[in-house]
C-alpha cells in the first residue's frame, strides 16, 4: 500500500483521479508553435536517416569498388600481352582443300592464302599438301590430313599429322633459301624438336610422336626423355617409356609424300648435275656417275622450270639429254651414264 492510499485510505487510481481534477487546466500550444516543434523533430529525423543513408551508400561503393578491384587484378593476372602478328612463311607451293582456322574456331576453306602470319592454324585435307619457303631460311612441308600452329617466326606447334623441314634446300627452289634457320623448332603435345641442321620430318598420330632424321641430327626433348636422333634414325616417343629407335633410309616410303610437296624448280641454265642434285635433296635417291657422265652432266645446261613431282621430273627432263639412267631402289640409287 502506497503512502497516498494510507493517508486517504482510497485507492491509489482514485486518489490520483482527485488530485488531478483539483489541478488548473494547461494551456494549449498555439497552432504556430506546434508547427514549428513539428518541422524542428522533421529536421532532425531526416538528418539522422540521412547520415545512415549516406553511410550505407558508403558502404555499398567501398563493396563495389573491391569487388571491381578484384575482378580486374583477376583479368590482369590470366590476360596475355598483346603480341603483333608477324610473317613467318609464305606458300610456295599447295594442292588439294587447305583450311584455315578463324578466330570462331571455323575452318574455312582457302585458295588465296600466300603469306602465313604467327598465330595462324593451317589445316590440310585428303591428299592435299603445302610447301612453305621458312621465313628464317629452310623449306618446311605439310603432308595431307595434317594440322599446324605457326607460333612465331622460329617454332611451330604440330597438332596433328606430319611436317618435314630441310635447313639447305635445293638452290633451284625459287624463294627459299637456306638462311638462319637453327632455331627453328616443332612442338608437339609430347615434346619439342630442334634441328641441328638436317633433314627431318616430325609426326603425331595422337598417341605418340615420331621423328625421322634423312641427313643431320635433330634433338627430341620430351617430358620424360632427351635424345638425339642421327641421320638414318626413326625416334618414336610414347609416354614414359624410352624412346624405341629403328633405322629408316633416305629414300624409305615414309619419305614418299615430300616429294609431292616440292616447290618448282627454275633449272633454266642450269646444268644437268645440279638437277640431279635437287632430285636427290628430294627424294633421298643419290645420284652415281659411271664413266664420263660426271663431266657432261656438269657441262650440259637445261632451260625453262620444273613443275612436278621430282621422279615424274626425272625422265622427261633426262630425255633431252645425252645421258642415261636407271633407279635401283633398293640401294637408294640412281645410276647415271653416258651410254644412252
Amino acid at each position: 500500500m502506497t503512502d497516498l492510499e494510507k493517508g486517504t485510505g482510497i485507492g491509489s487510481d482514485e486518489a490520483l483521479e482527485q488530485l488531478l481534477s483539483h489541478a488548473s487546466p494547461r494551456p494549449v500550444p498555439s497552432a504556430a508553435d506546434e508547427a514549428a516543434v513539428r518541422e524542428v523533430l522533421h529536421a532532425e529525423w531526416r538528418a539522422v536517416s540521412g547520415r545512415r543513408q549516406a553511410r550505407r551508400r558508403t558502404l555499398g561503393f567501398a563493396l563495389a569498388a573491391t569487388i571491381l578491384v578484384a575482378v580486374f587484378s583477376l583479368f590482369n593476372l590470366f590476360r596475355l600481352p598483346a603480341v603483333d602478328a608477324v610473317q613467318v612463311a609464305t606458300i610456295e607451293k599447295s594442292f588439294g582443300t587447305i583450311y584455315l582456322l578463324q578466330d570462331s574456331s571455323e575452318l574455312q576453306e582457302t585458295s588465296a592464302l600466300s603469306d602465313i602470319q604467327s598465330g595462324q592454324t593451317i589445316v590440310t585435307g585428303d591428299a592435299a599438301g603445302i610447301a612453305f619457303a621458312w621465313g628464317q631460311g629452310g623449306s618446311m612441308r605439310m603432308d595431307a590430313q595434317t594440322r599446324v600452329r605457326f607460333v612465331d617466326e622460329g617454332s611451330v606447334y604440330l597438332e596433328s599429322g606430319r611436317v618435314y623441314f630441310d635447313s639447305a634446300p635445293s638452290a633451284l627452289i625459287g624463294g627459299i633459301t637456306s638462311g638462319d634457320s637453327r632455331g627453328f623448332v616443332v612442338a608437339t603435345e609430347f615434346g619439342e624438336v630442334s634441328h641441328i641442321g638436317t633433314q627431318f620430318m616430325t609426326e603425331v598420330d595422337g598417341r605418340q610422336l615420331r621423328v625421322s632424321v634423312r641427313e643431320g641430327q635433330v634433338s627430341v626433348d620430351s617430358q620424360h626423355h632427351s635424345h638425339v636422333a642421327l641421320s638414318g634414325q626413326q625416334v618414336t616417343v610414347s609416354g614414359r617409356q624410352q624412346p624405341t629407335v629403328l633405322s629408316l633410309s633416305a629414300y624409305a616410303r615414309d619419305w614418299r609424300w615430300v616429294g609431292r610437296t616440292s616447290p618448282p624448280a627454275d633449272v633454266d641454265g642450269k646444268s644437268i648435275y645440279e638437277f640431279l642434285q635437287w632430285v636427290h635433296r628430294e627424294t633421298g635417291l643419290e645420284p652415281r656417275f659411271d664413266g664420263k657422265a660426271e663431266q657432261v652432266a656438269r657441262i650440259e645446261l637445261l632451260k625453262g622450270t620444273i613443275d612436278a613431282e621430282p621422279l615424274e621430273a626425272l625422265p622427261r627432263w633426262m630425255a633431252t639429254t645425252a645421258l642415261g639412267y636407271d633407279i635401283n631402289e633398293s640401294e637408294g640409287v640412281i645410276y647415271v651414264s653416258d651410254n644412252r
